[in-house]
C-alpha cells in the first residue's frame, strides 16, 4: 500500500479511529473512578465529568461513522419494490433531507458553541464550548459524507443504465 493510500484509507476511517481513540479514553476514566472509588476510599473529581463528555463526543463521531457507512436504521421495504430509478430519486431525496436537517445542526451547533465560550465545567474548569463544539464539527463531516454518498449514488444509478442486460442488479 502507498502512503497516498494509507493516508486516504485513515481519512476515510478518521470518525472510526477517533471515535475508538476516545472509546479508550473514555474507558481508561471510568476505570480510574472505579479503582480510586473502591481502592482508595476517595473518588477522584473529574473523571465523571471527563466520562460524560467523552462519550457526547464517542456518540456524535459514531453518528458521522455510521452516514458514511450508511449504517443508520432505515425501512427498505417499500424502497426495495420500486424500479430503479424511483428508488434513486428516494434515496436522493431522503439525502437531501438529511443535509437540511444537518445544516440545521451547524448552524445551531455553532451558535451554542460560541454561547459557551465564557462558561466553565464545574470540575476541570474547561470552556462548555469544548463540549458542544463537536455538534457543527461532525455536522459538517456528515455533510461531506453525504454529499458523497449522493454522488456515488448516482454515478452507480448512470453505471446501471448502461450495463449491459445481464449485469443490471440492485444499485442501492
Amino acid at each position: 500500500m502507498t502512503k497516498r493510500a494509507a493516508v486516504r484509507r485513515l481519512l476515510a476511517n478518521a470518525e472510526d479511529n477517533l471515535a475508538a481513540a476516545l472509546l479508550a479514553l473514555l474507558l481508561a476514566a471510568m476505570g480510574w473512578q472505579v479503582f480510586t472509588r473502591y481502592a482508595l476510599g476517595a473518588p477522584s473529581d473529574w473523571t465523571e465529568e471527563a466520562a460524560r463528555y467523552l462519550y457526547v463526543y464517542v456518540v456524535f463521531l459514531g453518528t458521522s461513522a455510521g452516514i458514511s457507512s450508511r449504517s443508520h436504521v432505515s425501512i427498505a421495504f417499500f424502497v426495495e419494490r420500486l424500479p430503479p430509478f424511483a428508488r434513486l430519486a428516494m434515496s436522493l431525496v431522503v439525502d437531501v433531507l438529511i443535509l437540511a436537517f444537518l445544516a440545521i445542526m451547524v448552524w445551531w451547533g455553532i451558535k451554542a458553541t460560541l454561547r459557551n465560550v465564557d462558561i466553565p465545567l464545574s470540575v476541570t474548569q474547561v470552556s462548555y464550548a469544548w463540549v458542544y463544539v463537536i455538534v457543527p464539527l461532525t455536522s459538517v463531516a456528515m455533510i461531506v459524507r453525504t454529499v458523497l454518498l449522493m454522488r456515488a449514488d448516482i454515478a452507480r444509478y448512470r453505471e446501471w443504465r448502461v450495463a449491459p442486460p445481464d449485469a443490471q442488479r440492485v444499485i442501492i
